[in-house]
């Protein structure tokens, strides 16, 4: 879905696109504790740039598989923050031209100017890329056109961006490091950008006391475990939160500690560890390349399992119990997903109902009940008008299955859609503002198969009109009223959502001709439908229920 392109600011490649503001400093600075910042200012956009500041010690030596550390000290002369800094280590990293170390806890800040005197909402954006990959430089990322909108729209934000330890990087995990305290670093490592923004964002013209945390996929999973974090603690790093494509219920089960020992022992093995009087020491000794292929290795024979996990600490439940017992902080949230999660991962789908009974018990777990698989099967029939992608009766050629359309919509609900209306079931029903979204738009280049699978909402989000980052500009689609629509989607998702970090609704984007989005209500639970094809509309929160009450009230089963 993405083309490789440079992870600047775009500033040449956009200039056609934007209004040229009076002159200014091209490289404005800033001051905080640590030292003067010298960042880029753009005419073009009328923006300041501030890429690739530290906001932790370096990840290595010592540090690694650490929990994250502040920086205490200042730096030696001026901080040059003019372009991105690096990624962090991940696996089948899109974009892999762009740097990546382990030195890679850094963040990125893009302010409006005009704004010197104001104290603005900041928006706070946590990566996608299932905790093993991506990262806040690449392209689709880019804040230029959200922190753009915002002003267009009278709803002036600052966005801030970072990196996070990925993999076993960040995920690493053994009953030793969990003795000494040692978990979850990656999400820690988030955390302690959060506590960075609340430290040092007036410096740059934001309002610390009105940060909105927001994140797609794995980022708005960790959006969620910052809400529930310890025990549903309030640290006040936040005042509201934005989920998108990832609610506070994970979508799958937790890191199995079992297993992840296994994989701790053998990546210790593997580097010749074994023997170390301290193998957390010896790992951290070990040259990052010979590390990086040890890492893969296990990986490979442990697909997917680098994942956060219950460590009593920043997790210290399921979220389902987390959810159902209010322990979560109850700051206003936005949550959705697109129409048709699922389809991102269930490749050409099954044949069978057999098959497709395999599939679930691999993808949840091997002890499903007979009665949950039969309830399951019940609740989604093999018949294609009741699958996704929705809207025709047919079942799609091969090489799909003939219950691929089933298969996808047990996917969708399961993965995701259950989670979102679970997460916003829960804040309304504690008195807490929510508002739900779907995401119901086919962009150009994504094949109907899919429909509006996994993240392709992202370009909307994002207001990305100009395709950067993609192999096909989602908006390009025939005929011209047809891309005039989806642009207007795109402007009514990215500024809903800037007036949501502006004012804590999103009804103030300031378009007309569109439905009020209504707060999410226990009894008349409602969501607001992006529709790129007519004009966006406000549904009852009701389809497919009987399938997606079995992923809610029987959570436990399924691990969240």
């Amino acid at each position: 879905m993405y083309q490789v392109i440079t992870a600047l600011p775009l500033l040449s490649l956009l200039a056609s696109s934007a209004h040229a503001t009076p002159p200014r400093p091209s490289q404005p600075t800033v001051t905080i504790k640590n030292g003067t910042i010298r960042g880029l200012y753009s005419n073009v956009w009328g923006q300041d740039y501030f890429l690739g500041i530290p906001y932790a010690q370096s990840a290595t030596g010592n540090n690694r598989f650490a929990l994250p550390k502040p920086i205490s000290t200042k730096w030696s002369g001026e901080l040059v923050a003019q372009t991105y800094g690096d990624r962090c280590l991940g696996l089948h990293h899109p974009f892999p031209d762009l740097p990546e170390s382990e030195d890679c806890l850094n963040l990125n800040i893009i302010r409006p100017v005009g704004y010197s005197h104001a104290k603005l909402p900041v928006l706070v954006w946590i990566h996608g890329g299932g905790f093993t990959s991506s990262g806040s430089s690449n392209p689709p990322y880019n804040m230029t056109f959200m922190v753009d909108q915002s002003v267009k729209s009278g709803k002036p934000i600052i966005a801030v961006s970072f990196n996070y330890r990925l993999t076993a990087w960040g995920m690493l995990a053994s009953k030793f490091m969990t003795d000494s305290g040692i978990t979850n670093v990656g999400i820690k490592d988030q955390r302690l950008a959060l506590h960075w923004v609340q430290d040092n964002i007036a410096a740059f013209g934001g309002d610390p006391r009105k940060v909105t945390i927001a994140g797609d996929s794995a980022g708005g999973v960790s959006v969620g475990i910052h809400t529930l974090a310890y025990g549903g603690r309030d640290d006040k790093l936040f005042r509201a939160a934005i989920m998108d494509s990832g609610p506070a219920l994970y979508i799958g089960k937790y890191g199995d500690l079992p297993i992840l020992e296994i994989m701790y022992n053998t990546l210790v093995e593997s580097v010749n560890c074994t023997s170390a009087a301290n193998s957390l020491t010896c790992l951290r000794q070990v040259p990052t390349d010979i590390m990086w292929s040890a890492i893969k290795a296990v990986d490979a024979a442990f697909p997917t399992q680098w994942q956060y996990h219950i460590d009593g600490d920043i997790i210290r439940e399921r979220s389902s119990v987390s959810l159902k017992r209010g322990r979560f902080v109850k700051v206003p949230i936005l949550v959705g997903c697109t129409s048709d999660e699922g389809t991102y991962g269930i490749g050409s789908g099954v044949d069978t109902t057999e098959e497709l009974i395999g599939f679930m018990k691999l993808a949840t777990t091997t002890t499903l009940s007979d009665g949950t698989i039969n309830d399951i099967l019940k609740a989604y029939p093999d018949d294609p008008i009741r699958g996704l992608p929705g809207g025709s009766p047919e079942r799609f050629p091969p090489p799909y299955g003939r219950q691929y359309k089933r298969l996808a919509a047990i996917a969708t609900d399961y993965f995701l859609v259950a989670g979102r209306r679970l997460t916003a079931r829960a804040w309304a029903e504690r008195g807490a503002i929510a508002y739900s979204w779907r995401f119901n738009t086919i962009p150009a280049g994504v094949p109907r198969e899919l429909g509006s699978t996994h993240v392709t909402d992202q370009a909307f989000v994002f207001a990305n009109f100009l395709g950067v980052g993609y192999d096909v500009n989602y908006y390009d689609v025939e005929p011209s009223s047809r891309k005039a629509n989806y642009i207007k989607t795109g402007q009514l998702m990215s500024r809903s959502i800037m007036s949501f970090v502006h004012d804590l609704t999103p009804n103030n984007h300031g378009m007309n001709g569109y439905p009020k989005w209504p707060k999410y209500v226990k009894d008349e639970p409602k969501n607001f439908v992006f529709e790129g094809n007519a004009t966006s509309y406000v549904e009852a929160d009701n389809f497919r229920k009987a399938g997606i009450n079995i992923f809610i009230h029987r959570a436990q089963e399924f691990l969240h």
